[in-house]
């Protein structure tokens, strides 16, 4: 078996700071680290090391976003695959699934996922951050397609409607997942969380919220929009 070829410097330096900014956003908060901290968290030797390699804050937040969501989306087209196989498009259950669980996946693969997450929490209600803009980066194909398929497999959802409760949905799902994090790493949490029964129940809530009925009240409210 041959051996695997080493990263270049340049690259090395880069995936570095990626992870140290990772950690210290997840730890102290976005606006509280500043990049000279993240040279110092990664060992970086030349101190201007993350402005050479992000320019600046923005552009880092976005690459550590990247990063996760080349693996996320990976995991997400996969799944989306399977539910394509087994004839599941109008499994609303499944597609949620196909957004949660790829996710899951990434935090539960090594000992930074609870970084990972808990940087997610923080970046998407960031004031530098644009939500919508995140959804159209680079790796957010297995989220679109997740959910053109659900826009039809819920035909009776306006679209207005169905924006908004993903935009809420996808909210529950960030948060919820980093607060089983907190609880799996606090010193002071004095039981087990069930890991899988969370996840479970994570996505039947989410399901709930994209599949609930539209109310008269809405429907009266949402008539008045057109």
């Amino acid at each position: 078996m041959s051996a695997s070829v080493p990263k270049p410097a340049k690259t090395k330096a880069r995936d570095q700071l990626i992870m140290a900014a990772e950690k210290l956003f997840a730890e102290s908060g976005i606006d509280a680290v500043s990049l000279r901290q993240i040279n110092v968290e990664a060992g970086q030797k030349n101190s201007s090391a993350a402005h050479y390699h992000f320019g600046s804050k923005e552009t880092l937040l976005l690459s550590i976003y990247s990063v996760r969501m080349a693996k996320v989306n990976a995991h997400r087209l996969m799944a989306i695959e399977e539910i394509a196989t087994n004839h599941q498009e109008n499994d609303i259950r499944s597609l949620v699934g196909a957004i949660v669980l790829p996710i899951v996946t990434e935090i539960d693969a090594d000992e930074s996922g609870h970084h990972y997450i808990r940087f997610m929490a923080q970046a998407i209600g960031h004031p530098q951050l644009d939500l919508a803009e995140l959804w159209q980066q680079e790796h957010s194909g297995g989220l679109a397609t997740a959910l053109d398929m659900l826009r039809e497999a819920l035909p009776d959802i306006p679209p207005v409607l169905f924006g908004q409760r993903f935009g809420l949905a996808f909210e529950q799902i960030i948060h919820s997942l980093a607060d089983r994090e907190k609880l799996r790493h606090s010193a002071k949490n004095t039981f087990e969380i069930n890991s899988a029964l969370f996840v479970s129940n994570l996505i039947d809530c989410v399901t709930g919220t994209m599949s609930a009925p539209v109310s008269d009240e809405t429907r009266e409210k949402l008539a008045h929009l057109t």
